[in-house]
């Protein structure tokens, strides 16, 4: 009998869990809260399909209204559901902290009471939203919110704290201490929730070295300090709010035209090349720093070495052997800042300096040549050197989290024995066999679905997991979806 087995014998079947499960991710609620913008003015959907705050809000409240079974759903919200880092907007009046001059030009920084407030700011912009899900904790549902990448933050207390009690406060039930019940009906998990030897979900940034930062399988430590961002969010901070509000959301599957692209619709070249650099210089700066201090580290981001302190984190999250979590933390990416050719991968800088090196041999050797056609014959040689080494290094730039997640899944599925792995991160809704039984489903990203699309979410009925579309309030509740893909 496998480990998988044992867990499920000892759990019961999964058809006799006391909830079904619902799973969303990447909504990225508060990215449009920058100076200047309305509080009123709703992000609209592609086709005409309505705003953001109204589909999510029929997709909670329908739900909440509708169990399957006779049975409460438990909602997991799977990272990037708040997008601290894209808040711009400051404070107009004194809020308990000092605003330093940079966080003028680049928002509030990464420390919890600056947290709170982009929180609130958060509540004040999304209250159909909020209000759905006290209105869903008010019906017996409860709400698990998972860390990813842009709401890093959610591990600090108070801005648990926070959540909590607003959502608790916004439940409508009957019966006394509705605020407490509806309170405990609130988790949060600091890298992934399991259900032993049946369904396991985590955001997936942990697999994604730009996406995942120093320190976040590390307890929350002292609150008081600022916390270190994953090298993708010292991107989004230091130069995309920055810029116009170009969209991002697919920007870990472009190559270099797409982000040549993008540039040209931020605005002036110039000035965005300007802050680029400037972003450049300000990331890796403390990346060659850190190098030359306790040795270089010009390899690839590959698995870091789980310290005690993150084995004995991980051993927190679940019941499972140290033997497993060592497994899970070994698939994990080292972050991208722990290495200076990671760095320099990510802006192109590999790139640029081969192109220059290779212009450089060019130019000498054809000057040391003798004869019209030996010089050709250089500047040629030059160029097949330049061609070969850029698709060499092409294929080592792997910033396309889509298979880095696929293949992490995999090994997921195997150290836990579960049926489904989920994850979000990649902006990609798919539904995929892994082997064995097993199945991957990544949950998309509403900001990226289009309205005929519908709006992509995995529902746990029973025994059964589909990755289903939301396309508004159906007319029945047999036909409440259309199913890209059933899990069998």
């Amino acid at each position: 009998m496998g480990l998988g087995d044992v867990w499920r014998s000892i759990r019961g079947r999964p058809g006799d869990r006391p909830h079904n499960l619902l799973a969303i991710s990447d909504l990225h609620l508060g990215c449009d809260l920058k100076a200047g913008c309305s509080p009123g003015a709703g992000r609209r959907w592609p086709q005409g399909a309505g705003s953001f705050d109204a589909q999510l809000t029929e997709f909670i409240d329908w739900h909440s209204a509708h169990r399957e079974g006779g049975k409460p759903w438990r909602l997991l919200l799977n990272g990037d559901i708040i997008d601290f880092v894209a808040i711009t907007l400051l404070p107009q009046e004194d809020a308990g902290f000092v605003v330093r001059p940079e966080e003028r030009t680049f928002g509030l920084a990464a420390e919890e009471a600056k947290c709170v407030w982009k929180l609130r700011r958060v509540f004040e912009r999304h209250p159909e939203v909020f209000g759905a899900l006290g209105r869903f904790l008010g019906e017996g549902n409860s709400v698990h919110f998972i860390r990813g990448n842009h709401d890093a933050e959610l591990r600090f207390p108070a801005v648990q704290q926070e959540l909590r009690a607003h959502l608790a406060a916004l439940a409508r039930a009957p019966g006394p201490d509705l605020g407490g019940r509806a309170a405990a009906l609130v988790e949060f998990h600091s890298w992934f929730y399991l259900e032993a030897g049946f369904f396991y979900a985590e955001h997936g940034n942990a697999y994604d070295s730009y996406g995942v930062g120093t320190g976040f399988f590390d307890a929350a430590g002292d609150s008081a300090r600022e916390m270190e961002l994953p090298m993708t969010s010292k991107v989004l901070r230091y130069f995309v709010n920055g810029c116009s509000g170009a969209a991002t959301d697919d920007a870990d599957s472009w190559g270099l035209f797409g982000y040549l692209a993008w540039v040209l619709r931020s605005g002036n070249p110039l000035r965005v090349g300007a802050a680029f650099f400037a972003m450049v210089l300000r990331v890796l700066s403390p990346v060659v720093r850190q190098s030359l201090t306790s040795g270089p580290a010009w390899g690839p981001p590959g698995p870091d070495a789980p310290a005690g302190s993150r084995l004995r984190n991980l051993l927190g999250e679940f019941a499972g052997t140290e033997a497993q979590a060592q497994e899970l933390l070994a698939i994990t990416s080292r972050p991208a800042e722990q290495s200076v050719f990671g760095t320099l991968q990510l802006f192109y800088l590999d790139r640029l300096a081969l192109a220059l090196l290779s212009l450089a041999f060019a130019w000498t050797a054809a000057d040391l040549a003798q004869g019209r056609w030996q010089k050709l014959a250089a500047v040629a040689l030059g160029a097949v050197l330049f061609a070969g080494l850029n698709l060499l290094l092409g294929a080592q730039r792997r910033v396309d989290a889509h298979p880095l997640l696929l293949d992490a899944a995999r090994r997921v599925a195997q150290v836990f024995g579960v049926r489904y792995v989920t994850m979000g991160h990649s902006h990609r809704a798919v539904s995929e066999p892994l082997g064995a039984g097993a199945r991957y489903f990544n949950l998309g990203s509403w900001t990226c679905a289009r309205g005929g699309e519908g709006f992509p979410h995995v529902a746990v009925v029973g025994e059964v997991a589909e990755l289903r579309r939301w396309k508004g309030p159906p007319g029945d509740a047999t036909q409440a979806f259309a199913a890209d893909l059933a899990a069998r």
